[in-house]
């Protein structure tokens, strides 16, 4: 299970960088081919940025979910092993009854 999120992950990064560049690059041509002025190469670049952005900021709210659900689970596994249950005792009664 481990690996298919993982793997998830992986594609999901991919195509997180990969479309702004080829976006940015369309547009670059489409305006090159318009203006007859080298936006292609600029327009390439901040494809580049914004998907190394956008595939930073991907991995990074990643870790910080799987960090935040080991600590829950960490929380509940110690929670678990000290945790006794409440039982009424035999010898020392309620003063109200």
């Amino acid at each position: 299970m481990e690996a298919l999120k993982y793997l998830s992950l992986i594609s999901q990064v991919g195509f997180t960088m990969v479309t702004p560049i080829l976006l940015c690059t369309f547009l670059g041509m489409k305006l090159e081919e318009r203006f007859h002025f080298p936006f292609t190469l600029i327009f390439m670049l901040l494809g580049v940025i914004s998907g190394c952005m956008s595939g930073y900021r991907l991995i990074m709210n990643t870790i910080k979910k799987m960090d935040k659900k080991k600590e829950e689970t960490n929380l509940q596994k110690q929670e678990n092993t000290f945790v006794l249950p409440k039982r009424e005792s035999r010898i020392f009664k309620n003063k109200d009854e």
